[in-house]
């Protein structure tokens, strides 16, 4: 079963920005999450239930959210991971 992905128009901008070997890195990761978006190495965030992060080479990582429902995998943020906590990421994921 695929899931159709959606990425925020701040996470493509992030995409675009990150260093060639990572941007690759993240676009393969993101591909991948369309056909299994609860892989072994993802986690979900302790204080925002349903948002997961994915880590990537070094110390980027990926926050998304998944509705099971409509079966939508939602790209919220690509960054380091100094720079994703949860006051950077939204409230509403439909946004």
């Amino acid at each position: 079963m695929s899931y159709q992905l959606d990425i925020f128009t701040t996470a493509q901008a992030e995409i675009r920005s990150l260093p060639g070997y990572v941007r690759a890195q993240a676009q393969q990761a993101i591909a991948a999450l369309a056909h299994d978006p609860r892989p072994p190495a993802a986690k979900e965030l302790c204080d925002k239930p349903g948002i997961c992060r994915l880590w990537l080479a070094g110390r980027w990582r990926i926050a998304y959210a998944v509705d099971d429902d409509q079966q939508v995998v939602t790209i919220l943020r690509v960054r380091r991971k100094e720079q994703i906590d949860c006051e950077s990421l939204p409230d509403d994921t439909d946004a």
